[in-house]
């Protein structure tokens, strides 16, 4: 089968792009259903869907949203389209699903950094590690690249891309609230929402600019660390 060059579009919009995303196109400004049919109970199951979702990620990263078909998809994982089909109704489900397992990644990195960054005597050492580990995650793991823009792609996946940072969001204002205690919600959740999109906005820029990556993430990361410790060093000015 013949794949397509990858996308040369622009990469998707960063922290600093409207919180209500892309508009939505005519066909399909309807919600839709995207959880998977079924969840797989049996090993040989479960190692069927990871191998479907690892190919997913490949084919993401390798020609991009527009090119990926559930077909292609079977193809590369090796499975009947029939036991694709059985899981996922479309290809729209099958990013889903793939989105879901790298928050799932994510998160259970992220909850032990926080913990660490809540009672770090240095927090700037916690904030740096949790940048570098999400780059990390970006450049390593199979799917992220290309997922980063296929959760662009249409607005339906824009929503469980919007779910995902919110869920981010929560768990990193819980944590300001829990090393300054005189934090109020709103204020932290405001602080939490800008530090999220500006990490997730530092991240977009260096994979755009390979050559740069470490000097935008170097500087980058000093701007946000200076935002932040107007109220890590200061207390919590403001309501």
């Amino acid at each position: 089968m013949t794949m397509r060059a990858p996308s040369s579009k622009s990469p998707a919009p960063g922290p600093f792009a409207s919180l209500a995303g892309p508009a939505p196109e005519p066909e399909r400004s309807a919600p839709r259903d995207l959880r998977m049919r079924t969840v797989p109970r049996q090993q040989r199951a479960r190692a069927a869907v990871a191998r479907i979702l690892g190919a997913t990620g490949h084919l993401l990263d390798e020609a991009g949203f527009d090119a990926l078909t559930t077909t292609a998809v079977a193809e590369r994982a090796d499975v009947n389209i029939a036991t694709l089909y059985r899981y996922f109704p479309d290809k729209f489900s099958l990013v889903e699903a793939l989105a879901v397992s790298l928050e799932a990644d994510r998160t259970e990195r992220t909850v032990r950094m926080l913990q660490a960054f809540v009672d770090s005597g240095d927090w700037r050492v916690e904030i740096r590690a949790i940048l570098e580990m999400l780059l990390d995650m970006r450049l390593k793991r199979v799917g992220a690249r290309g997922l980063r823009l296929a959760l662009h792609s249409a607005p339906q996946l824009w929503e469980v891309e919007r779910g995902s940072l919110n869920r981010f969001v929560e768990r990193f204002a819980a944590a300001l609230r829990a090393r300054v205690p005189t934090m109020t919600p709103k204020r932290a959740e405001a602080v939490s929402h800008a530090t999220v999109r500006i990490v997730v906005g530092l991240i977009d820029w260096g994979m755009a600019e390979p050559a740069q990556r470490r000097t935008v993430l170097r500087e980058g990361g000093l701007a946000l660390e200076r935002y932040l410790a107007e109220y890590l060093d200061r207390g919590a000015p403001g309501a």
